[in-house]
């Protein structure tokens, strides 16, 4: 089974400024289930498909936070074929394209 995950990064000040989209896949080995983060190679497990899906959320986005704390989150995304598309679009409710979908 295979999700898909908005990823939405904030600037210093808490403002939304670029998203990536990452692919999760769960599958269930022997009594578990198993989370893949397809572009990054995170993975987790766990007693169910709801604590796995959590639980690899966390793993990514604690992945992700210390890389960007580390300086190479550019590099990094780049190193595993993850576009950062920004968001530029003011809106104070209903949809918005975020940046460009070339």
């Amino acid at each position: 089974m295979r999700d898909t995950a908005a990823v939405i990064h904030r600037n210093g000040q808490g403002s939304p400024d670029y998203v990536i989209v990452l692919t999760f896949e769960f599958s269930q080995e022997s009594n578990q289930w198993v989370g893949l983060c397809l572009e990054l190679g995170t993975s987790t497990f766990g007693d169910t498909l709801e604590q796995t899906r959590l639980e690899l959320q966390e793993a990514v986005e604690l992945q992700l936070n210390e890389v960007e704390r580390l300086g190479y989150i550019e590099d990094y995304l780049a190193e595993n074929h993850v576009r950062a598309v920004p968001i530029d679009a003011v809106t104070t409710s209903g949809f918005a394209v975020a940046g460009d979908i070339r």
